[in-house]
């Protein structure tokens, strides 16, 4: 009691106003969230945030396939529970159906997250497409050829009757089994109910996933609208249309950027896990980006397995990578933090705060995440969550005067 007095008084000192008594820390699971809640007034301040209603004075917390790390990927309780814990933006890579729906799954191969190998009624199903892109010469998302089944192959009310599990076998495998496939809309709907309630914007982070694959498949169908197409479409339908929209739309394949560049106003974002070319950069500059998704462990910072393979060890200093993103006037967002030891490297000391902490004095704009809420208590941690950090501590400014007085009150 007697610290807390003499730090009132220090801070009466310097302003004249009193201090009031410190409230409770609030709970991260509070209420209707988020996790450690900001001002509902911030919100709004345009200091703080943009047009879309996302925050521009610090890193973006976007969910990666909703809350993955503790849920399946790609469901309606991921992406539920990602925006009640503080997601900005939650992602969804977008798989067509056979009847043009959108639903978002990691890949349009179905095996991967579901149940559809104990589904007799589709064995037939199960065939053979070719997922590189268009470019023989670069490999931006190449996949080669893949046997599964796809989601262009059913249609969206099928897909339904399938049953999802957590991608991972080393996390929590209770919630197997219990949801399904979620549309683009859902999620959409997830995140405008949760932002309501939690009196701010939710945004989605959309991803255009083997457009000219799939294109080729459309095609030969004979379809003339193309899957960026479809995309745009639905995207419009659901209100996100505009740079204002608290949307990112992203792809890995340049070509697919540059169809959609004249066809919508929307952010977009180029996806790389590989150092880029002069002409690579030259038709990026042409794009009007608003920012680059970078592997962070290819591009920043690269490492290798250790000589016993257990875990992995950095190369070296850190690269220039996020700076020359940067000097493109582009934002960086960094792809992707998990917290399990086996996704750090020895040097973090299997703690993700020093690995979110690096990337932070890196100049990173946005933690891609499959753990969105250890992003939150990070940024809360550091005390930049809803306003940018403080300054530095009140005894660095106080007058001798009051230096010398809280010295004779602490004797």
């Amino acid at each position: 009691m007697a610290t807390f007095f003499v730090v009132c008084l220090c801070v009466y000192l310097i302003s004249g106003e009193p201090v009031p008594t410190p409230e409770p820390e609030p709970s991260p699971d509070q209420g209707p969230g988020p996790a450690y809640p900001c001002p509902a007034e911030s919100y709004s301040d345009p200091a703080l945030y943009g047009p879309d209603g996302l925050p521009t004075f610090r890193p973006l917390i976007i969910a990666h396939r909703g809350a993955s790390g503790m849920y399946p990927e790609h469901t309606a309780l991921g992406y539920r529970k990602a925006a009640e814990q503080g997601a900005d933006l939650i992602e969804c890579d977008l798989a067509i159906t056979k009847d043009h729906k959108f639903i978002c799954l990691h890949e349009p191969y179905l095996a991967l997250t579901t149940d559809i190998e104990d589904k007799p009624q589709f064995a037939g199903r199960k065939t053979t497409y070719n997922m590189d892109d268009d470019d023989e010469n670069f490999d931006w998302n190449d996949k080669g050829n893949v046997t599964n089944w796809f989601s262009f192959d059913f249609t969206l009310a099928e897909l339904q009757t399938l049953r999802k599990e957590q991608a991972n076998n080393f996390r929590d495998p209770r919630y197997d089994w219990t949801e399904t496939v979620v549309t683009l809309e859902e999620l959409v709907n997830i995140t405008r109910e949760v932002g309501e309630k939690q009196k701010r914007t939710i945004g989605i982070y959309p991803e255009l996933k083997h457009s000219h694959s799939i294109n080729k498949i459309l095609s030969g169908r004979g379809e003339t609208k193309r899957f960026e197409d479809h995309a745009l479409e639905e995207l419009n339908r659901l209100g996100f249309s505009s740079s204002d929209s608290p949307c990112y739309l992203q792809a890995f394949e340049i070509s697919s950027l540059e169809y959609v560049r004249d066809k919508t106003d929307l952010k977009l974002v180029f996806l790389t896990e590989q150092n880029l070319t002069d002409t690579v950069w030259d038709r990026l500059d042409k794009l009007k980006l608003a920012g680059m998704g970078v592997d962070k462990g290819n591009l920043v910072t690269p490492g290798h397995k250790d000589d016993a393979n257990r875990g992995s060890i950095k190369w070296g200093a850190p690269t220039d990578f996020l700076d020359v993103v940067h000097e493109h006037g582009l934002k960086a967002h960094c792809f992707t933090f998990r917290n399990e030891w086996m996704k750090l490297y020895w040097e973090h000391g299997q703690d993700p705060y020093s690995q979110l902490e690096e990337f932070l004095e890196l100049g990173t704009d946005g933690y891609f995440s499959d753990f969105p809420l250890t992003i939150r208590r990070f940024l809360h941690y550091k005390d930049m969550l809803c306003s940018p950090s403080s300054s530095p501590g009140v005894f660095t400014s106080l007058p001798l005067v009051a230096v010398s007085l809280v010295l004779s009150l602490l004797r």
